[in-house]
């Protein structure tokens, strides 16, 4: 065998070595991987889920005051009807008095924005 071929048979077996110690390390590798890869995928999955429950809450909040607000509506609604119909049967019984507030009324704002001036 000459030197050529040894050199040959040499780099040969050097390559063939390399290459089970680069599928080993990429083996070894891919084996740590997995178990990182499925820790990091349950934290994502679970992130998900705070959140998913923290919007849940808020959505209940807000739905909770969505509801409050409109109670707390028609109770305005009802209450400004009623002074409404009570100052209807003001000035149905006394026409002349409503009649005397209203101009004093008038009269008391035409002086304030007319002093604005």
């Amino acid at each position: 065998m000459n030197a050529i071929e040894k050199a040959s048979s040499d780099l040969n077996g050097t390559a063939q070595d390399t290459r089970k110690d680069l599928h080993s390390a990429i083996d070894k590798v891919a084996n740590q991987a997995q178990p990182l890869a499925d820790k990091v995928a349950t934290r994502a999955h679970d992130s998900v889920d705070q959140v998913g429950d923290r919007i849940d809450q808020v959505s209940d909040t807000v739905s909770k005051a969505s509801e409050r607000l409109m109670a707390r509506g028609k109770q305005l609604g009802a209450a400004c009807q009623r002074a409404g119909e009570t100052g209807r049967d003001y000035v149905r019984e006394r026409p002349a008095v409503s009649l005397l507030i209203a101009a004093a009324a008038g009269y008391g704002l035409s002086k304030l924005l007319g002093s604005r001036k």
